[in-house]
């Protein structure tokens, strides 16, 4: 993601005019890593058409920052790698990625809302600036922007409203882990006046809800046992009669595992469609940064 400098000087006088540590200085006040990639790739052209052009978009950036706030670039990346596996078939890209990609296409969304709030006056003042976003101007992105929106948490978890399905599984693992909790407390309240729990609390352990029981009664509590503490006095006993309960609830965190890897694959799907006018948008943005 680069700027495409037409008739490259082979021969100039940049190096007399220390134009390497000025592109350098100017760089430094980018806030995005493209941003400063595009400023630090600039070079001298030959090709007076584009160093006009170049000029003219510099002058209309000048106003823009004279004129009030200037758009706020936060959430740019480089999108490069994740769009070209993202466009092939049955790959399945990360929540992270995915949530960096959502953040990104906001972002363009947000500059050309920004831009129609400029005024009319401002807005006939930097025509170059506003050519550069024209080509993506009816690109609204509506069908990636709902498949990725919202769908995710603060903690990068998948949110239980992306899909229906995804709803329905974690309901009934919640319910599932009540009806576990309960039986266990049923054996707290049974198992504790006789002394044979080290602690009264229930615990899990590899993914199954277990009771914390000194290792000299462990057989007073048949089960499975899922590994001892560190200093061997405590087992961690899968009660018999919650067995059946765990199994039945390692069976929705599988089933919800498969739901959210078909979310994600729908997603990266949707994001491969959209691959090049998301390229496009950090282009875009890179270089309005770097302006």
């Amino acid at each position: 993601m680069f700027p495409n400098v037409p008739s490259p000087l082979a021969q100039s006088s940049a190096e007399m005019l220390e134009f390497a540590r000025l592109r350098e200085m100017v760089a430094g006040y980018a806030t995005t890593d493209p941003g400063r990639e595009w400023t630090l790739a600039l070079q001298p052209s030959g090709d007076a058409g584009w160093a006009a052009v170049e000029q003219q978009r510099v002058s209309e950036a000048l106003r823009l920052l004279r004129a009030g706030p200037s758009f706020d670039f936060h959430g740019l990346i480089d999108p490069g790698d994740w769009l070209d596996r993202a466009r092939i078939h049955g790959a399945v890209l990360e929540v992270d990625e995915l949530r960096a990609l959502s953040a990104l296409v906001g972002r363009f969304r947000a500059f050309q809302e920004w831009q129609q709030t400029l005024s009319e006056e401002l807005r006939e003042q930097i025509p170059s600036l506003r050519e550069l976003a024209m080509p993506l101007a009816e690109s609204r992105f509506t069908g990636l922007v709902q498949a990725l929106d919202g769908k995710f948490e603060a903690d990068g978890s998948i949110a239980d409203h992306a899909s229906p399905e995804l709803a329905r599984i974690r309901r009934q693992m919640e319910r599932q882990q009540r009806a576990i909790e309960e039986s266990l407390r049923s054996m707290l309240r049974r198992l504790g006046p006789e002394g044979s729990l080290q602690e009264d609390l229930i615990t899990v352990r590899g993914e199954r809800f277990v009771l914390p029981v000194k290792a000299e009664w462990k057989r007073r509590v048949p089960g499975v046992v899922h590994g001892a503490s560190s200093s061997g006095q405590t087992d961690f006993i899968e009660p018999i009669e919650t067995i059946e309960q765990n199994n039945e609830l390692q069976r929705l965190l599988e089933e919800e595992q498969a739901q959210e890897h078909r979310i994600l694959a729908a997603m990266t799907r949707q994001v491969g469609e959209h691959a090049e006018a998301i390229r496009a948008c950090a282009k875009i943005l890179a270089e309005v940064e770097s302006l």
